[in-house]
């Protein structure tokens, strides 16, 4: 029998709850997945708790994008898997991955969903799907997953607080075609909630807009976050 292709799952967290380690609990008994959080601070609970699953926390700081980046170096799988830690992948996950690499694409990303969402967000979530098939640009709520060697081919994550996941899409591609697979990552609905649905959208596409424009991450981080300076959460 072939070897089991190794996933490393890498997680950006930022003032997380430590209750976000329970999307995690099953990959960390696969023993052929290892999870990295790369910790951003803000809730050193929340870094025990994945410590107490298995996981190995790189805390040295820095933007979301230089964390990712520094996570995957350590990393000793032959695919990560970048997810968000307030979003959930599907049932089978890792097996959907190792299937997906099997049959010869290296990289892909989950279709998009979110936790308990009605219809509004149900029609979010299929404008995404409909432009991570179209334009080959799913997000990093998604899960996006892909071989080592592709990371590297990319070039990994960049140095940026925010955009970092487009940034590295958009050089992934170069690479090889993406396979976006139907099965839902369920995410985190709390900014729509929070903000309002269309003051969100519309906040996503400002964000989305300045960046291919080259306005500097610092400025789309205060756009995102609602013009505050700071933000406790990625």
């Amino acid at each position: 029998m072939p070897r089991p292709i190794t996933i490393s799952v890498i997680v950006p967290v930022k003032g997380e709850r430590p209750d976000a380690v329970h999307g995690f609990l099953l990959l960390a008994r696969d023993p052929h997945v290892e999870i990295l959080v790369a910790d951003g601070g803000g809730c050193p609970e929340t870094s025990d708790a994945f410590r107490a699953i298995g996981a190995k926390v790189i805390s040295d700081g820095g933007s979301r994008g230089a964390r990712l980046d520094r996570a995957a170096r350590e990393a000793t799988g032959d695919a990560f898997l970048f997810v968000h830690s307030d979003s959930r992948i599907p049932e089978g996950a890792v097996d959907l991955i190792r299937e997906t690499l099997r049959k010869g694409a290296v990289a892909g990303a989950f279709s998009l969903g979110y936790q308990d969402a009605g219809p509004g967000l149900r029609w979010i979530a299929a404008w995404a799907n409909l432009r991570s098939r179209w334009l080959q640009m799913p997000f990093g709520d998604q899960g996006i997953f892909c071989s080592r060697e592709a990371y590297q081919r990319a070039g990994g994550f960049r140095d940026l607080p925010i955009c970092d996941d487009v940034d590295f899409v958009r050089r992934l591609k170069r690479v090889a075609a993406l396979r976006i697979l139907p099965q839902k990552t369920l995410t985190s609905p709390r900014r729509y909630r929070d903000a309002g649905k269309l003051r969100q959208v519309l906040r996503n596409w400002r964000v989305l807009a300045g960046y291919f424009a080259g306005v500097p991450s610092a400025k789309l981080q205060r756009w995102y976050n609602g013009d505050q300076a700071r933000s406790t959460k990625e």
